[in-house]
C-alpha cells in the first residue's frame, strides 16, 4: 500500500522545532532556508525563549501555534526528537522531517532510540523523513526544508540521496549544469520510510520526468527494483549505487547504519530490472539531463562533427565503449558536405568528420551538421565545439538542424562552465542538452538510446 507523501512535500504551513537566532545552529539555517526558499503559507519557529526570527513571531511551543501545521520540521537532538512525536500528533501534524543524528549509524543504543522513532512515528500514522538527514527539497511547491540555504534551478529532474554530502554534490553539479530540478530528498537513516516509498511518490509525481537516485544499501532491495520496473515504463530511473568495494561497503553500514550488499550483484539487478546505472556524480547529472530535456533517438548510430579531432577522437573512445556504433556517412552526405567546404577539402571525410578550420565559422559549422544529422544512417548527432574569442559556438544552427530532422543532438563545447552558459542556456531551452566534458557528453548520447531500449524491452 502506498503511503500518501503529498501532505510531507506540499506542505501548507509548516514549523520548525528548534528553529534559533544563531546562523552557526542548525535550527537557524533550517529556518532560513524555508524563508529564503519562498515558501508562500503560514511559517512558525518555535522556541522556548526567543520572540522572533528573521522577522517572525516565535512560539513557545507546537501547541500555541494559531493555525495548524501540515509539516513539523524537528531540529532537536535525538532524546528531543522522539518525545515531541507525542505532541506533533496531537496538533494533527500530517508530516515529520527528523534532522538529528545519533540514532541507527551510531551502534546499538542508537539503533533503539531510533526503532523507538520508527514505531511511534508508524503507530501515530505520520510519514516521518530521516532521521540523519540533510533534509529535502520540493522546488515545486518552494518548499526547501534543509540546513544549507540554497535555490535550484525549476525543472523535472528528483532525486533520492541516501547522502547528505553526495546530495549537495547532485546539486551543485546540478546547478553547474543548468539542469533543472524538482525535488531532492535525503532520506538519512530511512527509519519509516524506505527507498521504495519515496519512488513510489516520485513514480506517480506529475512534476518528476526524470529519477536520480545515489544509494549506499538498503534492506527493502527487492521491492525497490519491483518498483523501477514499473516506473522505467513511464520516466526514466538513473542509479548511482555506492560501496564498490568491501571498505566501501562497511564504510555505508557506519554511515547511514545499512549494509550496501555486493556492488556487481545490485549493479545486475537493477539494470535488469530497467535502471540505468552510473559510477559517477557527474553520469548521473549527465544522463538525468539529457533524458529531461531531449527526444530519444531510434536507434544507437552516432554521427560526430567536430573542428578539432582530439575530443572528437576521446568521445568516440567513451561511445564505442559504452555500446554505441559510429558507422560511416553514405556518399549523399559526403557530396553535401563537399559542396559546403570544396570538391577537395584538405580534411578525411569520415566519422568523426573533422571539418579543422573550415568549421569554424558558425553558418558553416551548422550547414555541414545538417548533412550529418540529415543523414538517413545516423541516429542522433554529438556536435563538438571549442571556444574562442572570435568565432561564436554555432548553437543556433544547432538548434536549427535539430529542430529540422527532428533527432536529438548532444552539444559537447570544449569550455569553462561561464564561457558556455549563456549557449548552454540557450540549448537546453531547445532540448539540445549541452556538456564540457567528452565522457559526460558520451555518456549522455549512451543514456539516451539505453532508455530507448529499456521501453522496448521491458513494455515486452
Amino acid at each position: 500500500m502506498k503511503k500518501d507523501l503529498h501532505p510531507l512535500f506540499y506542505p501548507r504551513s509548516a514549523a520548525v522545532l528548534g528553529a534559533g537566532a544563531d546562523p552557526e545552529r542548525v535550527g537557524f539555517n533550517i529556518f532560513e532556508s524555508i524563508v529564503y526558499g519562498g515558501f508562500k503559507g503560514p511559517l512558525y519557529p518555535i522556541h522556548p525563549k526567543l520572540k522572533n526570527i528573521l522577522g517572525y513571531d516565535v512560539y513557545p511551543s507546537l501547541d500555541k501555534v494559531p493555525g495548524p501545521v501540515d509539516v513539523a520540521v524537528i531540529a532537536l537532538n535525538q532524546f528531543s526528537t522522539v518525545d515531541v512525536l507525542e505532541e506533533c500528533a496531537r496538533c494533527g501534524v500530517k508530516g515529520i522531517l527528523s534532522i538529528a543524528g545519533g540514532f541507527g549509524e551510531v551502534g546499538t543504543e542508537g539503533v533503539k532510540l531510533e526503532n523507538k522513532l520508527a514505531e511511534r512515528a508508524n503507530e501515530l500514522g505520520i510519514p516521518l523523513i530521516g532521521p540523519n538527514t540533510l533534509g529535502f527539497i520540493n522546488d515545486d511547491g518552494n518548499f526547501y526544508a534543509t540546513f544549507y540555504p540554497l535555490r535550484l534551478i525549476k525543472g523535472g529532474v528528483s532525486v533520492i540521496s541516501q547522502s547528505g554530502g553526495m546530495g549537495l554534490t547532485i546539486m551543485q553539479k546540478a546547478l553547474d549544469e543548468m539542469m533543472g530540478m524538482n525535488k531532492w530528498i535525503g532520506v538519512g537513516n530511512r527509519a519509516a520510510l524506505e527507498f521504495s516509498d519515496y519512488l513510489a511518490y516520485l513514480g506517480d509525481d506529475p512534476a518528476t520526468r526524470v529519477i536520480g537516485v545515489f544509494m549506499e544499501g538498503s534492506e527493502d532491495a527487492l521491492k525497490f527494483v519491483k518498483l523501477i520496473r514499473e516506473i522505467c515504463l513511464k520516466k526514466p530511473v538513473v542509479v548511482f549505487k555506492a560501496g564498490q568495494t568491501k571498505e566501501s561497503d562497511y564504510m555505508a553500514m557506519t554511515h547511514t547504519g545499512s549494509l550496501a550488499g555486493p556492488y556487481r550483484l545490485y549493479r545486475d539487478i537493477l539494470k535488469q530490472n530497467g535502471a540505468i546505472v552510473v559510477d559517477t556524480v557527474e553520469e548521473l547529472v549527465a544522463c538525468c539531463k539529457a533524458l529531461s530535456l531531449s527526444q530519444l533517438p531510434e536507434g544507437k548510430r552516432v554521427g560526430v562533427l567536430t573542428h578539432t579531432a582530439g575530443p572528437s577522437i576521446v568521445a568516440a573512445d567513451y561511445m564505442l565503449q559504452l555500446g554505441c556504433e559510429l558507422p560511416k556517412y553514405a556518399p549523399e552526405t559526403y557530396q553535401r558536405v563537399r559542396d559546403v567546404i570544396g570538391q577537395n577539402p584538405p580534411v578525411v571525410l569520415k566519422n568523426p568528420l573533422d571539418a579543422a578550420g573550415l568549421g569554424f565559422p558558425a553558418l558553416t559549422y551548422g550547414r555541414i551538421a545538417d548533412a550529418v544529422l540529415g543523414d538517413p544512417s545516423m541516429d542522433i548527432m554529438m556536435a563538438i565545439y571549442c571556444l574562442h574569442k572570435n568565432w561564436r559556438f554555432p548553437s543556433r544552427e544547432i538548434i536549427d538542424v535539430r529542430n529540422k530532422w527532428n533527432k536529438p543532438a548532444v552539444a559537447y563545447y570544449v569550455s569553462t562552465v561561464g564561457d558556455s552558459a549563456i549557449d548552454r542556456e540557450m540549448l537546453q531551452k531547445e532540448g539540445v542538452p549541452l556538456y564540457i566534458s567528452a565522457r559526460e557528453a558520451a555518456r549522455a548520447v549512451y543514456a539516451l538510446y539505453e532508455y530507448k531500449q529499456i521501453l522496448s524491452s521491458q513494455a515486452q
